[in-house]
């Protein structure tokens, strides 16, 4: 596409040029790519000797940041802006000629359960005959044709690419997850949503964010910073509820509650039993009684806020409801692995206090007779504050505690354990197995049998990082791997 018809700008006709893409990573600049040149640690010119050198043919930089140009003077068209985010998202739209509306956007942010929300609104759409379109942890496309990201929300760049190819598909509805980092750096800057939907908030990334106020008003920016025609809100915790009490006299907004009558959507009469969850949703369209093969207590309010976000009048609510039977869980989100002879095991992505806390209550509730083994580290480099009260937390739940590496990245893994251990009654049956695949060896064993074993930390995740390097590692292969024992 021609320079003239992305920016449009008289000091730049004279170089109506042939753009070939856009990047912000000068690692990735091609033959005429425009480079948005944004802050780094890093010295300037090196980024940019970089991107000239592989082919940026425009470099894109905030107003407020010097360097001298002429060090390049002919070599690269230098472009001033005030906001290089804006910038990034207009000029990314005309090239990637993304139309107005021809897309449905879901928008799921909180600290625990985008994913699962996620999942379960492309699943309900697409057991419907409707498409939908994800993008997250897991990565961006059409289940179940899903391609890797490195991030949970992409930079728009990646965003407005990921939905031109949507377009080119005519896929109608996309269903992303919205980080608070992606909120804070805003890489989701300019996009339109249909419906915003808030999960939960509880302490992480309080090593980036330093305190809940900022983590809540960044997760807040989405519902007033964003064009959106929606919003869905659990209002079982404080920030939702927060956000609810914000936004209830002017805009349009639907609450669901695992406790909370007055909720929208609101789920009574749970039964938890070793297949599954029972439970009846109330709402304007009437009581229906749901069956699923899921399990947590978790799981009810994630269905609760998909269908609250899907179910525009009766006629859809009743449509969707029916295929809550078909849901099935998010890799890595709770998977159930049996064999004969061996414990039941569970595998789950939990790795802050809050969510191992749900899944160990959960577990109880649907084995109340079994004793349960939990699994679990703590990431290095990365909210410390979390570590003990997630061995606190273990503590309280469980008969047996393995501790383990989980992504020690550049930190000593024994550290990390021996913090996780400060939160462990020193009478408790604990114990510290830093190699990840010894350490299931020994839960998955035939001894224990009568038990329930849950991986808590990686779930979908296939690789290790560790101070040295990566390794392959998948918990779901080395469960299996022991099955066959």
């Amino acid at each position: 596409m021609k320079l003239n018809n992305l920016i449009n700008d008289k000091r730049l006709s004279k170089n109506n040029i042939n753009i070939l893409g856009l990047s912000d990573n000068s690692k990735e600049i091609k033959k005429n790519y425009i480079f948005f040149f944004k802050n780094t640690k890093n010295s300037d010119t090196t980024h940019i000797s970089e991107a000239i050198n592989k082919g940026a043919k425009v470099i894109i930089y905030k107003v407020t940041k010097y360097f001298n140009t002429k060090k390049f003077h002919n070599q690269c068209i230098f472009y001033k802006v005030k906001d290089i985010e804006k910038s990034m998202s207009l000029v990314s739209k005309k090239f990637y000629k993304i139309k107005k509306n021809s897309i449905k956007i879901y928008g799921v942010t909180g600290t625990n359960g985008k994913s699962s929300v996620v999942s379960y609104i492309s699943q309900l759409l697409q057991n419907n005959n409707e498409e939908c379109a994800i993008i997250g942890t897991l990565g961006s496309g059409v289940p179940p044709k899903i391609k890797n990201t490195s991030l949970t929300t992409p930079n728009i760049i990646n965003i407005y690419k990921s939905i031109c190819e949507f377009q080119k598909k005519i896929i109608p509805n996309l269903a992303m997850e919205i980080s608070s980092h992606g909120l804070s750096q805003k890489r989701v800057y300019g996009l339109d949503f249909d419906t915003v939907i808030f999960t939960n908030l509880t302490k992480e990334h309080l090593d980036y964010h330093k305190n809940m106020k900022n983590y809540f008003n960044t997760k807040l920016s989405l519902f007033t910073d964003y064009n959106n025609k929606k919003k869905v809100i659990s209002i079982d915790n404080y920030y939702g509820k927060k956000i609810f009490n914000i936004f209830k006299k002017k805009d349009y907004i639907r609450t669901v509650s695992l406790k909370d009558k007055s909720a929208d959507f609101y789920a009574s009469d749970i039964i938890y039993n070793e297949n599954g969850l029972k439970f009846n949703i109330n709402s304007k369209y009437g009581v229906k009684e749901i069956s699923t093969k899921l399990y947590g207590e978790f799981t009810i309010e994630n269905i609760l806020l998909a269908i609250a976000s899907l179910a525009k009048n009766k006629k859809k609510y009743n449509l969707y409801v029916e295929k809550i039977c078909e849901l099935k869980p998010l890799e890595g989100r709770l998977n159930k692995y049996e064999r004969k002879k061996f414990p039941i095991v569970f595998i789950d992505y939990a790795h802050t206090p809050d969510a191992i806390r749900k899944i160990l209550v959960s577990i109880k509730k649907h084995f109340p007779n079994k004793e349960i083994i939990t699994l679990f580290g703590c990431g290095g480099d990365r909210s410390y504050e979390k570590r003990e009260l997630m061995g606190m937390i273990a503590d309280k739940y469980s008969e047996k505690i393995i501790i383990t590496n989980d992504n020690p990245r550049s930190e000593n893994p024994r550290k990390i354990a021996e913090q996780i251990v400060n939160g462990i009654n020193k009478k408790s049956n604990f114990k510290i197995v830093l190699d990840r695949r010894k350490a299931i060896i020994e839960c998955v064993s035939r001894k224990n049998i009568d038990r329930i074993v849950l991986i808590l930390g990686k779930g979908h995740e296939k690789k290790q990082i560790l101070k040295e390097n990566i390794i392959d590692f998948s918990d779901e292969k080395e469960v299996l791997r022991v099955f066959k024992l």
